[in-house]
């Protein structure tokens, strides 16, 4: 077992400390220098190489940071329950960070690393989808075993561009978190295959309010 230098680990996450307050403070991505970077951080540029090849690079090392604590405060037992349970649980969850950090969030997307980002971003979510959510076996039943992940990767691609899209709203009316919920909800399900029977029964476990929004 190959144990990590404490040192290493130590600066590594310093920098991505240091990008994280730089790109909450609304820094553009085109005004940001590794000499700033390593500055904030209290690290040598040498060591900005030692773990990242370019500012894109450690960009995409923040946010994904951001997201998988997002990720773990996702709640296991509620995934299991139902579709409308797994997906108010998980994208509740998500598009509330997303939402707190949207500024953050396209920055990052919107960056020199933005393509290697989003990529990751579908990648993470077609698998959350395909390995812990109701659409699994629904995916798996109309499509082969080689097919399911590229159908997988395919709904994740389209909910991350409607995400994407949603972050550059004013988060009202129509685009409030929970309306864009219940919107991923339906668009997600209705794409993956589900028989029309699969989805009246999602939308007779909401309530007519949520609907609604």
């Amino acid at each position: 077992m190959v144990t990590e230098n404490p040192r290493l680990t130590r600066s590594r996450q310093a920098l991505i400390r240091a990008m994280t307050t730089m790109l909450d403070s609304n820094v553009a991505a085109a005004g940001m220098t590794i000499t700033d970077v390593v500055r904030l951080a209290g690290v040598s540029r040498p060591t900005f190489y030692q773990h990242f090849g370019d500012l894109s690079a450690l960009m995409r090392g923040a946010a994904l940071a951001r997201l998988e604590a997002t990720f773990a405060k996702i709640p296991d037992a509620a995934l299991g329950e139902s579709w409308t349970m797994f997906v108010r649980a998980t994208f509740r969850t998500l598009l509330a960070d997303l939402h707190f950090h949207a500024r953050f969030y396209l920055t990052a997307l919107q960056g020199p690393g933005g393509y290697a980002l989003s990529a990751d971003l579908v990648g993470y979510l077609a698998k959350h989808l395909l390995d812990a959510s109701p659409l699994g076996p629904i995916i798996r039943r109309r499509v082969d075993a080689d097919s399911a992940t590229g159908h997988a990767e395919l709904l994740a691609a389209g909910t991350v561009w409607h995400v994407v899209r949603w972050l550059e709203t004013d988060f009202t009316g129509t685009n409030t978190i929970d309306a864009m919920v219940d919107r991923i909800s339906l668009l997600l399900l209705s794409a993956s295959g589900a028989t029309e029977s699969e989805i009246e029964a999602v939308r007779s476990e909401s309530a007519p309010d949520d609907l609604a929004r």
